[in-house]
This record gives C-alpha cells, sequence and structure tokens, in this order.
C-alpha cells in the first residue's frame, strides 16, 4: 500500500481507466481516485473504453469521463483498476505508450495476473476498498464526493452488502462515509433502482429461456442481440441479470450468456456458499472470485452451453463430495 501511494506521489500526469462494459465498482473507483489525484493537485485524466452506464450517471465527475486520451496527452503515471487483465482495460489503452509509463495495477481479483510496473491486488468485497485504502495513506480527506463514488462501488459489488463477500470492512468503510452526509438510501436508489423499462422487458423475455440442471443446483439463460434490438441498446442493461435464478430456492449456481457477436457470448456466473465459479471461468480464460466471475466462449450456442455447464455441474457436485 505504502508503494503505491509513493509512486503516486512521485508523477504528476496521470491516466485513470478500467475494463470494458464497468460496472458500479469499477466507475466509482476510477472517479474516487479522480477526485484523490485532483485534491493532490496532480493533473488526472479519466478514460474508459466503454461510456459510464446511465444508471451510473449520477456519481460525482462522472461527466468529466471521457472516451478517448486527449490529443497530446502523455501520461507519466497509468493507473488501470478493477481489472484482472491488462487487455480487459480495452482500446484505451492503445494510444498510451506504456514504455514511457508507469503502470499501476489496483484490483480486488484473486484471478488478477499481477501486470503493471506496480501492483496492489488483494481479495476485498469491491476494488472501491483498496482505492479507500490508498487515499487515506495518501493524507486525501474523504469528501462527500469521493464517499459517495466509493459507497456505490462497495455497495454494487456487495449486491447491496446481500453476497458472501461482504465484510465488517466493508460496512465500517460506508458507516464513515455515511457519517460525511451520504445518503445510502439516495444513493441505492440511483444506482440500483432506477433502470428504463425497457430493461424488464427484456428480463421478462430472457427469464422465459430459463433452465435447470444439476438437480436443480444450476439455472442459466440467455440474451440475444436480436433481444438487444441488434446492439442498439447498451449491454449494461443487462447488468446483474444473472443474480436474479440465485433468489431460486435449491439453485447453488446461476449462469448468464449474452451473446456479444456471432458464435461469441459473454458468460457470467454467481453462486452461493463454497461452489467456486471462478475455477470454471479460469478453464475459459476468464476470472474472478470464487461466488463471482466471467468469461468469453466461442462456437455453436448449445454446444458451448453444454460445456459450460458440465464444467459447472462438476464444481458443485465436488463441493458436496
Amino acid at each position: 500500500m505504502m508503494k503505491i501511494s509513493e509512486e503516486i506521489l512521485k508523477y504528476r500526469r496521470f491516466l485513470i481507466t478500467t475494463h470494458i462494459e464497468p460496472d458500479g465498482d469499477a466507475v466509482g473507483s476510477a472517479l474516487a481516485m479522480f477526485h484523490a489525484l485532483r485534491s493532490l493537485g496532480k493533473e488526472a485524466v479519466a478514460c474508459l473504453s466503454d461510456s459510464v452506464p446511465p444508471i451510473y450517471r449520477f456519481l460525482p465527475g462522472s461527466q468529466e469521463i471521457l472516451g478517448e486520451v486527449p490529443l497530446g496527452f502523455a501520461p507519466e503515471c497509468v493507473m488501470v483498476l478493477d481489472c484482472s487483465e491488462l487487455q480487459r482495460a480495452g482500446r484505451i489503452l492503445d494510444h498510451i505508450n506504456l514504455d514511457t509509463s508507469i503502470l499501476i495495477n489496483i484490483d480486488h481479483h484473486n484471478s488478477n495476473s499481477r501486470f503493471g510496473d506496480f501492483s496492489l491486488v488483494e481479495e476485498s468485497a469491491a476494488t472501491g476498498e483498496l482505492i479507500y485504502d490508498i487515499i487515506k495513506d495518501l493524507n486525501v480527506s474523504l469528501t462527500k464526493e469521493i464517499g459517495t463514488c466509493i459507497y456505490t462501488a462497495i455497495l454494487t459489488d456487495t449486491g447491496g452488502f446481500r453476497y458472501r463477500n461482504t465484510t465488517s470492512r466493508s460496512l465500517q468503510i460506508s458507516a464513515e462515509i455515511v457519517r460525511l452526509g451520504v445518503n445510502p438510501g439516495e444513493i441505492a436508489e440511483r444506482a440500483c433502482e432506477s433502470y428504463p423499462l425497457e430493461r424488464f422487458q427484456i428480463l421478462g423475455k430472457a427469464l422465459r429461456n430459463l433452465r435447470m440442471s444439476c438437480e436443480g443446483k444450476v439455472a442459466d439463460f440467455f440474451v440475444s442481440r436480436h433481444m438487444l434490438n441488434g446492439n442498439s441498446v447498451s449491454s449494461s442493461i443487462v447488468e446483474g441479470f444473472v443474480n436474479y435464478p440465485r433468489e431460486i430456492d435449491g439453485v447453488q449456481v446461476s449462469v448468464f450468456f449474452r451473446e456479444k457477436s456471432q458464435n461469441q457470448y459473454r458468460v457470467s456466473l454467481r453462486s452461493k456458499g463454497n461452489a467456486d465459479v471462478s475455477a470454471v471461468a479460469q478453464l475459459f480464460g476468464g476470472g474472478g472470485h470464487r461466488n463471482a466471475a466471467g468469461c468469453l466462449v466461442e462456437g455453436e450456442f448449445e454446444t458451448a452451453r453444454r460445456l459450460v455447464l458440465r464444467r459447472v455441474c462438476e464444481v458443485v457436485q465436488g463441493e458436496e463430495g
């Protein structure tokens, strides 16, 4: 932690980015770091390969996030947050000369490849918790702006403090932020209850193809490009779909397939209990946590689906054994 803070203090120009298809932890962590660097008098630019999902545009500073690296901007330090692999940052890094920039990797996924010149990789509820630690180590005041971003990061990655990754530390950090005057009910409404009607229309269609396997312990469903109006609808609209089947009594693992392109599917996996879905994701070149992971699979859908579900069932049966 101290080493990361020491490196940050050495430089003036920073580029902050995170993974493609950013979620609440990604956006919240990036903006919290953005505000902290600005408060230190640093020149900080936040750039994402994909735009900020509408539901997170209430976050302070979200309107300052760019989709392109400014012409002529040469960062001394590039901070990649919440990415288990460097390539998950997407096209933004194609426009940065990493040979002349220090690369700092901050992430909470235990499957992280430890890329970069310096890395802080610790399994925690959210990358936002690690950003909180760095901000404290830098002696930056925890403002309401920064607190809102960190609270949103923790709230969304713990499923509203419902998932097993929620710890006493998650709650302690959140309590400190609430004492700043941040309203938890307001953030929950903005981050979790402000989706467009179209999301629920798509969810209804998706749940009609819900299938059960492994003696009712595994549930899976999918969204096609056609259901997303041929990609005219942002993929962020399906964020969190994978969590719905987890609420079915007896289901230990939920698997959600989203068609990205012809014969290519983004697979999201969520589990309850000890079923390690990160082990499944890693078999297909992905990663994540024991209870939340993801990967990409290619091929004809039913073939790819059967392959993934076979591995998932092996994990579930292994836990029972």
